[in-house]
């Protein structure tokens, strides 16, 4: 009977919100982790970037949230609630860079890669694929104090045209990725990856890039 009822309050958010399409619903899993870990500085490279993103840091208007993702803010609401705070940008500092380093490498190393049968997105566990890695490290960032409207889930293209889901940190020297697949944090402009969409403030709504 729970199953149905959540399957029920899937069915009638994605029908309110509206999923992405077929095409775009199987991004995620496809990407596994690479190499070990290493120590973001506290400076943000200044090397060129080896892709630039079509429209910078500025959104293209509203767009719809993945279906998994959806369902999974419907099961763990608390992971998907907006901060009330209504702070979207964290102050640069030691302080944050270290915590982001912590729980960057920690789940890295925690986490087991497995390419999943299905789009099921989680926090935790002992194996997961990009997205699951993502939700973990925004939820641990979050119960350290980190503030929730800074730390957006986004949906990128890989170089070779695979589906990929990271954490994007903004903050107020620009936007940090923590990624799975990257041996450190890096500056969004130093990523080679195509974006697609990323969440806004509020985690339910997202934004076209």
């Amino acid at each position: 009977m729970k199953k149905f009822f959540v399957a029920a309050a899937a069915a009638a958010m994605l029908m309110t919100s509206g999923v992405m399409s077929g095409a775009n619903a199987g991004w995620f899993g496809n990407t596994r982790a690479l190499g070990e870990p290493e120590i973001f500085q506290p400076e943000v490279s200044r090397s060129e970037p080896r892709y630039t993103p079509r429209s910078g840091n500025v959104t293209r208007g509203k767009t719809r949230a993945p279906k998994a993702y959806l369902v999974f803010c419907i099961r763990n609401p608390g992971e998907c609630r907006g901060d009330r705070s209504s702070v979207d940008v964290v102050s640069y500092s030691p302080q944050l860079v270290a915590k982001l380093n912590r729980v960057n490498n920690q789940v890295n190393r925690s986490i087991t890669w497995v390419k999943e049968s299905g789009d099921s997105w989680k926090v935790g566990g002992r194996t997961g694929d990009c997205e699951d890695f993502a939700l973990t490290k925004r939820s641990q960032l979050i119960k350290l104090g980190v503030p929730a409207g800074a730390l957006r889930m986004a949906v990128v293209r890989t170089r070779e045209g695979e589906g990929h889901a990271v954490l994007v940190v903004k903050t107020t020297k620009g936007e940090l990725v923590l990624d799975n697949i990257k041996k450190t944090i890096v500056s969004r402009q130093q990523t080679d990856y195509r974006w697609i969409a990323i969440a806004s403030q509020n985690p339910g709504a997202w934004q076209r890039l």
